[in-house]
């Protein structure tokens, strides 16, 4: 599943396997009735530089998207893993590229994926990768005021609602997104993606999501 970007002022959407505009409707893990108590591993790579607190925010934003949806779920960092450790549920993700803004750029029509999963012959696999160059610049590009501050924080927290977008396709074995406008659904805006305000999924997607 591929997330297709096209950046404009104060409107940067992101078209995928991902996101949406508006989010009516979304409820908590609370509101299913079996939530699961089996844990997944994400195991992240970096394939580029990172910046420390993108990654930090990652993880934080990742796993509590992921605790309100009903999954228990551990991020690590590759290196962070024992060369012979083993999991029983494991999903690998690799940020590929410069996951750092650099500098704030003025804007610039961009198009093209900012994550995907791979799928063969139909089947998704656990596999997902963010493109960090694309994702780095285009909330850069949304950063205003006092978050301009921290862009760290706000990258890392793109990267975490990107990546639990494509958990929500590796779990729940499904190429399909959600209308009704939760975190599964097709697009969503650079500047929701660094809201303050949580991303999350209905019952619907969590649903989708438990083993």
């Amino acid at each position: 599943m591929r997330t297709q970007f096209v950046a404009r002022p104060y409107a940067l959407f992101a078209y995928i396997a991902a996101f949406s505009l508006f989010l009516p409707g979304t409820a908590h893990a609370d509101s299913l009735p079996n939530l699961s108590t089996s844990s997944l591993t994400v195991l992240v790579s970096v394939d580029g530089h990172a910046d420390h607190a993108a990654l930090r925010e990652m993880k934080q934003e990742l796993s509590s998207i992921m605790q309100e949806a009903g999954r228990k779920v551990e991020v690590r960092l590759r290196t962070e893993a024992a060369r012979d450790e083993t999991f029983d549920d494991v999903v690998l993700v690799k940020l590929k590229g410069n996951c750092k803004v650099d500098r704030l750029i003025p804007y610039m029509d961009e198009r093209g994926p900012l994550a995907f999963t791979h799928v063969t012959d139909g089947v998704i696999l656990p596999f997902a990768q963010v493109e960090c160059d694309r994702l780095s610049r285009s909330i850069g590009q949304a950063l205003y005021g006092e978050e301009r501050k921290q862009p760290g924080k706000y990258l890392g927290r793109a990267i975490g609602r990107v990546v639990a977008h494509e958990l929500y396709h590796i779990l729940g074995k499904t190429h399909e997104h959600n209308h009704d406008g939760s975190l599964a659904k097709e697009a969503i805006s650079a500047k929701r993606l660094i809201a303050d305000k949580r991303l999350s999924f209905d019952v619907q997607d969590m649903s989708r999501m438990l083993p």
